[in-house]
């Protein structure tokens, strides 16, 4: 069993420490899914895709906009990796973040609309960064190239295909809900992040190559609609994902008894986690496909 502190010293503990930001999957997942991408390109978008990167991989530029994280000048684009939606709020009306801040819906259609530009050599991605309620949140740009846009835009359709970056608000994507996972304490989106792809043992390359296996009219069916289609699609699976069977399940885990994960949660999850790594990947495809195999 995990040892437990009391109420009030975890109370104490969370204030003083607040749950980070979700990170995305963690870097085989993103891998897995560039690699499936790129495998699916066409010699055009590939083409453009080596102009870009020259020797460098989908799969090798995937994680960089995790790798910033520990640049405090890129804080600003924290918030794109994920949006946040509660279960009863529907998408009509759902609570979201000011527009200079972003979220992973509006950037996305940011970097789209700079992927299409093949005339422009650089850009500027603009938002703001600050303490959450300190009411100051200065304005940041940078000035990027086509492989920074490129490399953000890989990770962030990875991350859109990740379900607890469409999380709760309450409990941040499960940052915030304690499990234990084959003996170890860890959080629920840690879990979903990376070790439910670790504990297949497989390298990326190998991942991938068992899930890109589809017919082209299964590919053309899993790469249809739109970047809100695909947060809508994964606000529906969250309700397996907070299925613990008998155990409790509420905003409160991560301070009464947490439940306790192992084969049967993972059997239960691994199918998801091979069928978003699976679309993200076709879906990213697709995308590039539509941006570079028709350029001038």
């Amino acid at each position: 069993m995990i040892y437990r502190l009391p109420f009030l010293c975890l109370f104490v503990l969370a204030a003083l420490n607040p749950p980070q930001t979700a990170s995305g999957w963690g870097q085989d997942g993103h891998r897995i899914t560039a690699e499936i991408a790129e495998r699916n390109l066409t010699p055009k978008a590939l083409a453009r895709v080596r102009k870009i990167l020259g020797e460098e991989t989908l799969a090798e530029i995937s994680t960089w906009a995790d790798e910033i994280r520990s640049d405090g000048s890129w804080d600003f684009a924290k918030p794109w990796h994920f949006i946040s939606i509660n279960d009863e709020e529907s998408w009509d009306d759902y609570e979201r973040v000011p527009e200079e801040e972003g979220d992973i819906l509006s950037i996305l259609d940011r970097l789209e609309a700079m992927l299409r530009d093949q005339d422009s050599e650089t850009f500027t991605l603009t938002g703001v960064a600050g303490r959450a309620n300190s009411g100051l949140k200065p304005k940041h740009e940078k000035e990027v190239t086509h492989r920074e846009v490129l490399a953000l835009f890989v990770h962030f359709v990875g991350d859109l295909h990740q379900p607890l970056h469409v999380g709760r608000r309450e409990d941040q994507g499960g940052n915030r809900i304690q499990v234990e996972w084959f003996g170890e304490e860890e959080t629920l989106h840690r879990i979903w992040d990376e070790d439910i792809i670790e504990s297949t043992n497989l390298s990326y390359t190998e991942f991938s190559t068992f899930l890109d296996r589809l017919s082209d009219e299964e590919r053309i069916a899993a790469s249809a609609g739109t970047y809100l289609d695909w947060a809508k699609e994964a606000k529906q699976i969250r309700d397996q994902i907070y299925d613990f069977g008998p155990q409790r399940s509420s905003y409160f885990l991560n301070i009464v008894e947490a439940p306790v994960l192992s084969y049967d949660y993972r059997a239960k999850a691994l199918p998801i986690v091979r069928d978003r790594l699976q679309k993200g990947g076709i879906r990213l495809a697709a995308l590039l496909n539509d941006f570079f195999d028709d350029e001038k």
